[in-house]
């Protein structure tokens, strides 16, 4: 009995280290926002709702986009007609979805429910990148991995009314699934994914490259798994699309919208302006400065270091950092919460990991300098200054 007890213990223990690692990040998050209640003015909230959860000690995780989602909960979407004021629609269904699920529950509203789903889907995919990385380059890489990964700056989000975490779960399980050559399944994960945010869309070219490399002598197999899975991969924001011309008479309007959220630039005048290297002149200290500084330093890892990642992993994390950079951050908006776009790109952090291991006094060094913006990120956002 004690031997299998022993063994049950010592077979689980890396997983509940990698989630102590987690949640003393946490500590962070929570005691920054104790700190700014008491000691940050908080800053003009530019007429957003006041409805937070006045009195609820989590309140200060539900700022910004959270209060779109949380409307969505209680509302439904709803569209004016007005492609220039911002409205509910431009944010994907799946999140507020489930957390809708959850207020059948006593006690649970909807403020309450989308934290219990960004959370779990946290824990969650701590232990799923645990897992992967732990896999393919050892406990060490792995723990160093958990680390960077929990203690990033915008690892608050994981924790606030936001799409990070459960966006990030679906990839985790994205490509445990096409480890396992089940690209199906792997696909259907992609689509969930694309109900949560665009950021899923990057995962189709992933499957559509795995499927080459294993169909390429039957191209017959080949284009039949492909289509299949293009379906799939992309089905959360069909199905979206198809909602909204339903509802609004018009399948694009999440787009068209997007225009406004995002200072009326349009998608096309984004994306040439991204190519022109517009969002780098002139740079401003600040915000703006850490953003551009962690994008290059995100993108510079992983084209130097490319090699250490099997093709799919870095396909993917080049999309993650590309897809926000062409088409809303590289151009008028310079940067705009860039640092929480490259959250997701997991792979980044197994190289930074994989360059620390023969390096260990390299990690708290890092962790410390990452847990010191983590502090500053938290108590700002928990009073409202728009570091995301």
């Amino acid at each position: 009995m004690w031997a299998s007890v022993w063994e049950g213990w010592q077979k689980y223990k890396p997983y509940l280290i990698a989630l102590t690692i987690y949640s003393s990040s946490r500590l962070v998050v929570l005691w920054a926002m104790y700190i700014a209640a008491r000691f940050v003015l908080p800053a003009p909230r530019m007429g957003l709702s006041d409805l937070v959860a006045s009195t609820s000690w989590y309140r200060y995780l539900l700022r910004w986009d959270s209060i779109w989602y949380v409307t969505i909960v209680n509302e439904g979407y709803n569209y004016n007609g007005d492609v220039f004021d911002p409205q509910s629609v431009v944010f994907y269904p799946l999140y507020p979805l489930i957390a809708k699920a959850l207020t059948i529950f006593p006690g649970i509203d909807g403020w309450l429910a989308l934290l219990v789903v960004a959370n779990v889907a946290a824990a969650l995919s701590v232990l799923l990148l645990f897992k992967y990385a732990r896999q393919d380059y050892g406990d060490e890489v792995a723990f160093s991995t958990i680390a960077f990964f929990s203690y990033f700056p915008t690892s608050l989000f994981l924790s606030a009314g936001y799409t990070e975490s459960l966006t990030l779960l679906l990839i985790l399980t994205f490509f445990l699934l096409l480890k396992r050559k089940k690209y199906v399944l792997a696909a259907a994960c992609a689509g969930l994914a694309s109900a949560t945010r665009s950021t899923g869309l990057v995962l189709l070219p992933v499957v559509i490259w795995e499927l080459w490399r294993q169909f390429a002598g039957d191209r017959r197999r080949f284009f039949s798994y492909a289509l299949l899975c293009s379906v799939f991969a992309t089905s959360g924001l069909w199905l979206y699309m198809a909602y909204l011309w339903s509802a609004f008479d018009s399948p694009f309007v999440f787009i068209y919208n997007h225009s406004a959220a995002w200072q009326n630039a349009g998608l096309s005048h984004k994306f040439i302006s991204a190519l022109l290297l517009k969002g780098f002149f002139p740079l401003r200290f600040g915000q703006e400065a850490i953003d551009v500084s962690f994008f290059l330093l995100f993108l510079t890892l992983l084209l130097v270091y490319r090699k250490w990642l099997p093709s799919s992993l870095f396909l993917f994390a080049l999309g993650i950092l590309m897809l926000p950079y062409l088409t809303i951050t590289g151009g008028p908006l310079k940067f705009t919460a860039m640092t929480r776009y490259i959250l997701l790109a997991f792979p980044v952090f197994i190289v930074t990991a994989k360059l620390c291991k023969d390096r260990l006094w390299l990690v708290p060094c890092i962790t410390g300098v990452f847990a010191t913006l983590l502090f500053t990120y938290s108590a700002l956002f928990a009073q409202w200054y728009g570091i995301n």
